[in-house]
């Protein structure tokens, strides 16, 4: 399984447009893996984890494209997370040639809703609307992807995710808080190759009911280890890093890295074997 993290910012991308603050200027100075766009995931050039602001830029920057991609999953409605009116560029109108393949398309009930809301015929862009997704029913997808929702300390319809395909198994974990106990128990027993976590606030002592710093992040690793989800062979990542937790890429590296945690940057891909 080859996993592309194209953005791992939080909402206001890092440096933010609006913001003069150290730790924004010193990354526009800097440039390379301090320069974070919004959070979006591409998986085996066939499944996208949301569809933010930043995809098409995303995109040019890695040399890819999305004409492969059947099935997007959307984690929750916020902004930086899901743009529905970039899907419009699916049209023939935008598209030279071959059209892509039907996109199957899947999320809570309120992103659902929203979509429906923006395209009242989904075959205008070329999709499939699924049902919508419940928490702790999977669902596998035409291209074989299970997708295990699961619920989030966030805003209400927010799901984080157990994505499994051929036999590799990834939790991409965020935005949320500390995840509710039913989460826990819904990933015991199956062990991880890769879990993906929400580390907005980085190192900082900062504490939210909604989003993770360094501490939260290590609280759930143990939960997680402790009902083996989470074992010595299973990948750790920070992501969604916002500018307010102040380190950039490098120190922020250094503090993760006695916890076994890896930093993620844009651009990151990780093979699973």
């Amino acid at each position: 399984m080859e996993i592309v993290l194209l953005g791992t910012a939080a909402a206001e991308a890092w440096p933010a447009p609006f913001c003069r603050c150290d730790a924004c200027q010193e990354a526009r100075r800097r440039g390379g893996k301090s320069i974070r766009t919004r959070s979006g995931a591409l998986i085996d050039s066939s499944v996208k984890v949301d569809f933010g602001p930043d995809t098409s830029s995303q995109m040019q920057r890695e040399g890819r494209d999305l004409w492969a991609v059947t099935t997007l999953i959307f984690t929750h409605g916020h902004d930086d997370h899901f743009t529905p009116a970039e899907l419009q560029y699916r049209k023939p109108m935008f598209v030279a040639g071959d059209l892509p393949a039907t996109l199957h398309v899947y999320g809570s009930a309120e992103v659902m809703d929203a979509l429906r809301a923006a395209y009242v015929d989904a075959e205008e862009i070329g999709a499939e609307f699924h049902a919508p997704l419940t928490p702790l029913a999977p669902v596998v997808t035409s291209d074989g992807t299970e997708i295990l929702p699961l619920p989030a300390t966030h805003v209400p319809g927010t799901l984080l995710l157990r994505l499994t395909r051929n036999g590799k198994s990834v939790f991409y974990g965020h935005d949320t808080g500390e995840i509710p106990e039913e989460t826990v128990r819904a990933l015991s027993g199956s062990p991880l190759d890769l879990a993906i976590f929400d580390c907005t606030y980085g190192a900082t002592d900062h504490e939210s009911v909604v989003h993770m710093g360094l501490a939260a992040v290590v609280r759930t690793i143990e939960r997680l280890r402790k009902v083996g989800a989470v074992t010595d062979k299973t990948r750790l990542m920070g992501t969604h890093i916002s500018h307010h937790s102040g380190l950039l890429h490098e120190p922020l590296e250094e503090r993760l890295r006695p916890h076994g945690i890896d930093l993620a940057y844009d651009g990151l891909t990780i093979i699973l074997e």
